[in-house]
């Protein structure tokens, strides 16, 4: 699915540069690429939406799409976003390296993630604390988390929402002249509940700091980028099973069994990816492949006796 949006009056148009450094030209052309990474349920679709209205608002021609892996909250969730100040965007496939990273999820980006931003690039991350440095790209953060919980921009579980916030952050650094324009967006996209997002969007905005390096500190190592796809095995058939995909760094919470527990075994028995096992009268969790749904909090019978608790 992809959503195309044309030209629209502009007030201003702001050139495509970062810190008074132009990106993207390597491809030559004036079209600029970015990627909008989180998990299932923060928003990361949302998030593109809006931005690619306010792109548009400022009489850009742009292009907005997500991609869809695990449709489940906490799995990985991918958004593109092409932007050119003079002409449509031609470009009919998903993204492969960007110029702009925005890491919506508290979680620090993975070396292969960071090795998709090109040299020149940009990674605003959603971060208190400063990030080490990452060879031949700039760095921005912002507290979109804390800010999201101040204004009561949460998910239907009560975790904070940073997708508008880390927006607020991207506008400053892309489209400094642009947060009426974002609060437009927002207005048009989420009508009565644009208020509390609107407050965020302005703390992103306010709150975001450009990091700068430091003498002496590390850099982050970035996994090398693949040139070419790897070997097709002669039967393209999965002799493995899921045990094989320890899918719990998706998990941005945990459950945690207390002394209440009866080992009754209920949780057990509705976990979708058989993560907890019932033995010896007792109930253990397997966090290498629990993804953090919240279903056995749900479903145990016995008050206090699990809790979710957030994966630091």
């Amino acid at each position: 699915m992809r959503a195309e949006y044309g030209r629209a009056s502009a007030i201003s148009r702001m050139p495509p540069a970062l810190f008074g450094c132009t990106i993207g030209m390597t491809e030559g052309a004036h079209v600029q690429e970015m990627l909008l990474r989180g998990r299932g349920g923060e928003g990361v679709v949302l998030a593109s939406q809006v931005l690619a209205d306010t792109f548009a608002r400022a009489g850009y021609w742009v292009q907005s799409f997500p991609e869809f892996k695990a449709e489940r909250r906490g799995a990985p969730i991918s958004a593109f976003l092409r932007w050119d100040p003079d002409a449509p965007v031609r470009r009919r496939y998903k993204l492969r390296a960007c110029d702009v990273l925005v890491a919506l999820s508290s979680a620090p980006p993975a070396p292969d993630l960071l090795a998709r931003v090109r040299p020149g690039g940009l990674v605003l991350l959603n971060r208190e604390e400063r990030f080490p440095p990452v060879a031949g790209v700039r760095l921005a953060r912002a507290p979109a988390s804390r800010i999201a919980r101040r204004h009561g921009v949460l998910s239907a579980e009560g975790r904070p929402m940073g997708n508008i916030a880390m927006l607020g952050a991207a506008v400053r650094l892309l489209l400094p002249d642009g947060l009426e324009l974002l609060e437009e967006a927002i207005v048009a996209r989420l009508g009565g509940l644009a208020e509390a997002n609107i407050a965020a969007a302005r703390d992103g905005y306010r709150l975001c700091r450009r990091q700068r390096s430091r003498r002496g500190e590390s850099a982050v190592a970035v996994a090398t980028p693949v040139t070419a796809p790897p070997a097709r095995p002669r039967f393209p058939i999965s002799v493995t099973t899921s045990l094989a995909a320890e899918t719990g760094s998706w998990s941005l919470e945990r459950p945690v069994v207390d002394s209440a527990c009866t080992a009754c075994g209920v949780c057990a028995l509705f976990c979708p990816e058989g993560a907890i096992e019932r033995a010896d009268g007792t109930i253990t969790v397997d966090y290498l492949h629990c993804k953090g749904c919240g279903i056995c909090e749900v479903v145990c019978p016995v008050r206090g006796a699990l809790r979710l608790e957030e994966v630091a």
